[in-house]
């Protein structure tokens, strides 16, 4: 039941919508002799089989007489109230006040008329038939709106109202709620008032929401995110209402619902960019998706989807949540190796620091997790890198070699044996670690296979367990030779044909002499 009808001042009075003005003064003293001595009184348009019932004090009444005092409230009033105008209206009321509420609209349905039409819209309205009320509704300010003004307000009454349909229209809307009437409007015009009259406050109330969310620079990263999870919450009613008012496509709705949108995906970037948490990426990500189910237009969607795939890349690198320590302590390590010098040394503290973590990874995720040997084959990665990088060094200093000088040649090639002797034990303890399949065949097998060739060409020893070997000293000579065969057929190779042959040849000779030149001094 509206409120407009339940408490509406002429009904409060006992009296018709255009009902003399000296009635109205009557029922008013009247109500306040009785109520002084506290006496009920009841009035024939109480309507208690129709309406709920009335409560009169001296301050209601008083209220009553007070909103009838000016015309523009008058009239406003008289469209949710009865009339009286024509015979009738006499008899369709008598029936009304004994009860029979469908008796009364047969008797007013007989004739259309100013007075008929607004007593079967007050009907309506009292059962919440709001399709039938606007249906008559239509009718009556179409065709009789000058003379229902002139009804209630007199023939000479100065009041303009250039719409009376939209002030009904308005307190219908207020009272009951555009989303039940707009379904029930009878003609476009209707529509687009109601339309526009309801986005306003939506809109107003959405950006109210947006600038209240907007903070200064350098607020910390927990307050942006309570400021973009309380315009989410706080919005999301509103919008919706917005969006049964507006289509998508319109600009208003577009340009309100980018506002909102890209707010709560700053608020998602300002938390995420001050937090860096693996926690916070998720909620991040919450207020971004969000986001992105709210904005229309293609910019403010590329923006969500830019930084939504920035989020993702980043979700899609954090552990599972049963092993986040072991990997904060993985990731630890190879933040030191990687400020290290980067030695064959700090390759193998690598390695023997994190295996333990990673066996504990690999009880819990499983040997063939992907995320396990993704973040197995990086250490691996890192150590091989490493070692590749010493040995090749090592080699590289080989070709520099003075052919006059026995004890550099003897001293770079004792050097080249001491980093592959350090470096074949690394191999060795990689061996006992998990690796991505690719990167097992294509990679770290090959490398393996080669250095493995270097130590067997330099007689370097290549056991199986992490046991070093001290090479014989009586080996050296030979080892040095071979490295030098090496070397004569880098010569041989670079040169090509017979001279090369020839050159690689006398290279080897020189230098081996003067290698036993010098063991025999």
């Amino acid at each position: 039941m509206l409120n407009i009808i339940r408490n509406n001042p002429y009904r409060l009075l006992g009296i018709y919508s255009n009902s003399p003005t000296k009635e109205r003064v009557a029922n008013h003293n009247r109500l306040k002799a009785f109520l002084k001595v506290g006496k009920d009184i009841s009035f024939a348009l109480d309507l208690p089989t129709s309406l709920p019932s009335i409560n009169r004090t001296a301050d209601t009444v008083a209220n009553a007489d007070a909103e009838l005092t000016l015309p523009n409230d008058q009239f406003r009033y008289a469209q949710f109230w009865f009339i009286k105008a024509t015979p009738f209206d006499d008899i369709a009321m008598n029936h009304l006040t004994a009860g029979n509420i469908d008796s009364a609209k047969s008797i007013w349905e007989k004739k259309e008329n100013v007075s008929s039409l607004q007593n079967r819209i007050v009907c309506a309205l009292i059962i919440s038939d709001y399709k039938q009320a606007l249906a008559l509704a239509e009718k009556l300010y179409h065709s009789y709106s000058a003379d229902f003004v002139n009804l209630v307000l007199g023939e000479n009454h100065t009041l303009v109202i250039d719409k009376a349909e939209y002030i009904f229209l308005d307190e219908l809307c207020s009272s009951v709620g555009v989303k039940d009437i707009m379904p029930c409007l009878p003609n476009d015009e209707w529509r687009q008032y109601v339309s526009s009259q309801a986005v306003k406050p939506l809109i107003a109330a959405l950006q109210s929401a947006i600038d209240s969310a907007k903070a200064p620079k350098g607020t910390h990263g927990a307050i942006r995110y309570n400021a973009g999870m309380k315009l989410k919450n706080e919005t999301q009613a509103t919008l919706a209402q917005l969006k049964e008012l507006l289509p998508v496509s319109d600009l208003q709705y577009q340009m309100i619902a980018d506002k909102l949108g890209l707010e709560i995906l700053q608020c998602s970037i300002d938390y995420y960019n001050d937090i860096k948490s693996d926690n916070a990426v998720h909620k991040a990500m919450e207020l971004l998706l969000y986001a992105q189910s709210v904005v229309v237009g293609s910019m403010a969607r590329s923006r969500c989807k830019e930084n939504m795939n920035v989020l993702q890349r980043i979700i899609d690198e954090l552990p599972p949540a049963e092993v986040s320590e072991k990997d904060k302590e993985i990731k630890k390590e190879l933040g030191i190796f990687r400020q290290s010098h980067k030695g064959l040394y700090e390759a193998k503290i690598l390695l023997e620091k994190t295996k333990p973590h990673l066996d504990v990874i690999k009880k819990e995720l499983g040997a063939e997790n992907a995320y396990y040997l993704k973040l197995s084959t990086q250490v691996i990665n890192n150590a091989l890198n490493c070692l590749i990088e010493k040995v090749n060094e090592a080699q590289s200093t080989i070709h520099t070699i003075i052919f006059d000088d026995a004890d550099a040649a003897r001293s770079k090639i004792e050097n080249l044996k001491k980093i592959l002797t350090a470096a074949w034990p690394i191999i060795v303890l990689m061996d006992k670690f998990d690796m991505e399949p690719d990167f097992k065949k294509n990679r770290y097998k090959e490398n393996r296979a080669t250095l493995k060739n270097i130590c067997g060409q330099l007689k370097v020893s290549t056991p199986d367990s992490t046991t070093i070997s001290t090479p014989d000293s009586t080996n050296d000579t030979w080892s040095c030779i071979a490295g030098l065969l090496i070397i004569g057929g880098v010569v041989s190779t670079i040169c090509g044909g017979v001279v090369g042959c020839i050159l690689g040849i006398i290279i080897v000779l020189f230098v081996l002499g003067l290698i036993i030149g010098g063991k025999e001094h």
